[in-house]
């Protein structure tokens, strides 16, 4: 597994961030009943034990032929996901074809067109216990693909991430999230990051199409 990534350990000495609040241990019934009003709103819900559980898991989403898109998370990296979306081994992983552009307008546009992948991967930001996932990037291209553009959404979420409600897990996205992943891009790309676009998944309507991978362990942002 690659380990040339960053975690919220490189940054959270510097931020001033609320991790008693934002970064909690729930109790196996706050999980359970997480999980049940998770799947209320018409997403199925898969709880594994740690991240090698959820990493096997998450290569049987990916058929064969399949064209796949992630967006950028921390928690993909930390378990070794990225890893095999990069070996593409019997799907096209587009994020591969992505990075080998130059031209800017031509990658901005491979990056639109990604949002519409067979099955597109993504990590939450936050889990609010009523059962909402909440998740935001800055341009967009992966929240683009939760509300309609993805065929299959698979969205990743380590038990850490759980908050009582709506209005903490939005809080949780720009006050422990936001700062964490700000840092980050100012150390990968040289600049900071924003809270784009923020979307709060609440209720899907078509079958079999969004999942929840959620890890009994803590994993980042």
């Amino acid at each position: 597994m690659s380990d040339d990534y960053y975690t919220k350990d490189d940054f959270a000495d510097a931020l001033e961030i609320d991790e008693a609040r934002f970064d909690r241990e729930p109790d196996e019934e706050t999980i359970e009943d997480t999980v049940s009003n998770v799947e209320d709103r018409g997403i199925e819900v898969y709880v594994f034990d740690d991240g090698a559980a959820a990493r096997e898991h998450l290569r049987e989403q990916l058929p064969d032929g399949a064209e796949v898109m992630d967006g950028h998370s921390t928690t993909l990296e930390e378990i070794g996901f990225t890893d095999d979306l990069a070996a593409e081994d019997g799907f096209d992983y587009l994020g591969n074809r992505v990075q080998e552009i130059d031209d800017d307008e031509e990658r901005f546009r491979a990056r639109r067109e990604a949002v519409t992948a067979d099955v597109f991967v993504d990590s939450v930001n936050a889990i609010a216990e009523s059962g909402e996932l909440v998740g935001a990037n800055a341009l967009g291209n992966a929240v683009g693909a939760w509300a309609f553009g993805a065929a299959s959404l698979v969205l990743v979420g380590s038990t850490n991430k759980i908050v009582d409600d709506w209005e903490t897990a939005v809080e949780r996205v720009r006050e422990y999230a936001y700062p964490l992943e700000d840092a980050r891009a100012e150390e990968v790309y040289g600049q900071g990051s924003v809270v784009g676009k923020l979307v709060s998944l609440e209720h899907e309507r078509v079958d079999d199409r969004t999942q929840l991978v959620l890890i009994d362990e803590r994993h980042g942002f």
